[in-house]
């Protein structure tokens, strides 16, 4: 049995993927902060790191657990109705934007709740008061 990739080709204009090479590179360049982003604006879905890592972990730990239970991905796609392919990239941390909504929907099919606290944030450093 052979694997078949599937490359779809992005819709974007010559003006748009000039400008997210820039983009790229200068990010790469300068290396800006995340509340410089945030400052020029255009970066609403700014998504810090940190929050992100927390997710992949959360996968990673979905994905110990699949192996545990010996479960396959063709049986945990059957029981998510998520593509075998989708469910690697979340496992594999390959999947840039993994949702709640994907990771809930593995954990019930593994018998598991993703449990979630709220806490104070970290305040900004320009909003820091002083000792």
């Amino acid at each position: 049995m052979s694997v078949r990739h599937v490359y779809r080709k992005s819709n974007r204009s010559p003006e748009e993927t000039a400008r997210l090479r820039a983009d790229r590179e200068r990010y790469q360049r300068e290396k800006p902060t995340p509340e410089q982003l945030l400052a020029e604006g255009g970066h609403a879905n700014f998504v810090p790191m940190g929050e992100l890592l927390q997710l992949h972990q959360v996968a990673l730990q979905l994905k110990r657990e699949r192996e545990r239970q010996r479960m396959t991905l063709a049986e945990l796609e059957s029981r998510t109705g998520i593509d075998q392919g989708a469910l690697s990239r979340l496992e594999n941390g390959k999947n840039v934007n993994p949702t709640l909504d994907t990771l809930y929907r593995v954990a019930a099919a593994l018998g598991k709740a993703i449990y979630c606290t709220v806490q104070d944030a970290p305040q900004p450093p320009n909003e820091l008061t002083p000792a």
